[in-house]
């Protein structure tokens, strides 16, 4: 129980401390969902991994936005140093 709760807090400082975080209110729920509807610990583990892999993947899709946009500023300034 101790491991699991370290693992909460750690993704809770590590997911929630970032611009692209869920709101408290979110990640309250799914803890207060963890502790009233997971008796076992195969399903507070299969809830956090969904929780973890969802925010992984939002992450990713922010990064790889990131890039397309300034891959599209690097072409619009190299078209507009060669039209001068």
């Amino acid at each position: 129980m101790k491991f699991i709760k370290i693992c909460i807090f750690l993704f809770l400082l590590s997911f929630t401390t970032h611009a692209f975080s869920k709101s408290n209110e979110y990640y309250q729920s799914v803890i207060s969902n963890i502790i009233t509807n997971c008796k076992t610990n195969q399903c507070k583990k299969e809830i956090f991994e969904q929780e973890v892999h969802i925010a992984f993947f939002n992450l990713l899709d922010a990064i790889l936005n990131q890039v397309q946009y300034e891959i599209s500023q690097r072409k619009k300034d190299k078209l507009w140093s060669n039209e001068s």
